[in-house]
């Protein structure tokens, strides 16, 4: 079963970037995903759900305590093979839990269709990670009518530490999105229009404390936590 983090927010102007960066890598290192890449970040795909009268929007803009976002994410660029996830990001106040599941990213729609769960999605699980996700995700699926909605698109530095449990930030740039009402989108681009021009988001994941050190990086910079949304930030920027 995946335990529940703790997660900050923060909003970055692009130009503080570099320095943070340079902090950061002072006590990090970029996750083993960002490693694969030549510029040590990836790429970011998600297709978000709701219901018909968009009930995950209003409870986060409502700020309802206990809320869940459905997404079907996939990373970096289209080729054969390419893996997806099916999500259920879950918070409790401030607290963040993420049910997932992996697929091909072609098994999608045959999914949707068939919930032949067991001949399309994977058996690998740990970390939040497990096929029985699959049937969790669905059944709220079928209950809440839910749809796609959006395509939401950014370009990722994630970096973690060894020394201090599970603590991970993420830099997440270029926010982009586009309306779509297909679960197979993902790697539709051509649609995709700018949410942030001037900023990013910082996210700090953690479960046993920020340590004093980035905790000084955030008051040298002058960030302040902010309850931010990619989903609703993208869809009042396409006049939800």
């Amino acid at each position: 079963m995946p335990y529940p983090k703790l997660e900050y927010k923060y909003l970055l102007p692009l130009d503080r970037i570099p320095a943070l960066r340079r902090s950061l890598l002072l006590h990090m290192q970029p996750d083993k995903y960002a490693k694969m890449s030549p510029d040590l970040e990836y790429t970011v795909r998600s297709v978000y759900l709701d219901t018909p009268r968009f009930a995950a929007y209003r409870e986060k803009v409502e700020g309802v305590r206990v809320r869940r976002k459905y997404r079907i994410r996939a990373y970096n660029d289209a080729s054969a093979g390419a893996r997806a996830f099916l999500e259920i990001k879950e918070k409790v106040g401030a607290y963040l839990t993420k049910y997932r599941c992996g697929l091909a990213v072609d098994a999608i729609g045959t999914l949707i269709a068939d919930r032949d769960f067991d001949r399309h999605v994977e058996k690998k699980h740990g970390d939040g990670i497990h096929p029985a996700n699959a049937e969790r995700f669905f059944r709220d699926y079928d209950r809440k009518a839910l749809r796609p909605v959006a395509l939401i698109v950014y370009d990722r530095e994630a970096y973690t530490v060894n020394g201090f449990g599970d603590l991970r930030v993420t830099i997440d740039k270029h926010l982009r999105a586009a309306r779509t009402s297909s679960p197979d989108a993902l790697y539709s681009d051509g649609a995709l229009l700018p949410v942030m021009r001037q900023h990013c988001i910082l996210e700090v994941k953690f479960t046993r404390g920020v340590p004093g050190w980035l905790r000084a990086q955030l008051e040298q910079y002058q960030l302040r936590r902010l309850a931010l949304s990619k989903y609703t930030l993208s869809l009042d920027a396409h006049a939800h």
